[in-house]
């Protein structure tokens, strides 16, 4: 196994170890994004200021602000990897009591404030949500029935893209009109067209290396999931590399990650686990190495494809805990 590969799987899985020790009773699908959180920045899991950083978001938040609902562990995993973690809290709230004007007050809006915080500063964040509301009214406009909250943070994400409006819709529309043809699940295609919209190349060249990159992996034996996981493989898909390089890379890891603790027979499925390995694959690269898009287009389908991961574990334990008070 290659040595960069074995320390940076090493590395997640204690990562991991330290976040649940931190935080107990959370999702088992979200450890994993924290956990990567700091393994694509290089930082090794710090127990007492994960603690620190829990503190400061619990005590200068209400007890009914999303900002410590179920985003409290991505966000907590941010801000200690801040020099200051209150003055980055502090911006991210003021981010947030924007956003929540703009936008529904909900764990979505939080999360997309915890994002922006790192990719804008405090003049520029105003006109970003200001623009991706209108494109998120656009989003909808296309797609009314498929569009949803959580739609409004990759909205607020494509709102950093130097592309036009019509040229962020008019590529959106040309992937998902694409994706359709060989993918089923609308709401996760639609998801997919905004990551991909985000990137430079025509919406053709774009689609045919994510289906490259996915039948690939089908062939060697990986079945890749083409729902909630599909935006994970669309943002490594847009690395420049060699498809059989990028495959085997999540292959090896893929094949790491089933011999740990939380994987295999009683942990997460082997979908979930090959989403893992391919958001891990990513980290690998930086964005000097990515030709196909710029560095702040590459870093935002990231942000975006992850932003997704944490969507669909918000979602799911909404729906979870509506279950359980009806019952």
């Amino acid at each position: 196994m290659d040595e960069k590969i074995t320390a940076l799987c090493e590395s997640f899985i204690a990562n991991r170890e330290v976040v649940k020790k931190v935080f107990r009773g959370e999702s088992v699908l979200i450890y994993p994004v924290a956990a990567n959180a700091l393994v694509s920045h290089g930082v090794n899991a710090d127990e007492e200021k994960l603690k620190q950083c829990k503190k400061i978001i619990k005590k200068n938040v209400g007890a009914l602000s999303y900002l410590k609902g179920n985003v409290i562990l991505p966000f907590a995993a941010n801000l200690s990897m801040k020099e200051d973690p209150k003055a980055h809290f502090d911006k991210v709230l003021k981010i947030y009591n924007v956003a929540k004007k703009k936008f529904n007050r909900s764990e979505y809006s939080a999360l997309l404030s915890i994002l922006l915080a790192d990719l804008t500063d405090e003049s520029s964040f105003e006109a970003v949500l200001d623009r991706g509301k209108e494109l998120y009214d656009l989003i909808k406009s296309k797609h009314p029935f498929l569009t949803n909250e959580q739609d409004s943070v990759l909205a607020g994400l494509m709102a950093l893209s130097e592309k036009s409006d019509t040229e962020l819709i008019d590529d959106m529309e040309k992937c998902y009109d694409l994706l359709k043809i060989k993918y089923s699940h609308k709401s996760s295609i639609q998801s997919v067209s905004h990551v991909l919209a985000l990137t430079q190349g025509s919406a053709r060249e774009k689609v045919e290396h994510l289906n490259e990159l996915y039948d690939s992996l089908r062939e060697s034996g990986k079945k890749y999931g083409v729902y909630t996981e599909l935006s994970t493989l669309a943002a490594v898909s847009i690395l420049d590399d060699d498809t059989e390089r990028i495959r085997n890379r999540i292959i090896e890891i893929d094949d790491f990650l089933a011999t740990q603790k939380g994987y295999g027979l009683l942990g997460l499925d082997k979908k979930a686990r090959l989403m893992h390995a391919t958001m891990l694959t990513t980290d690998l690269y930086d964005s000097a190495q990515n030709a196909q898009a710029t560095a702040t287009a590459s870093a935002i389908a990231m942000a975006a494809a992850q932003s997704l991961a944490i969507c669909v574990i918000i979602t799911a334990t909404i729906a979870s805990n509506v279950m359980a008070s009806s019952t």
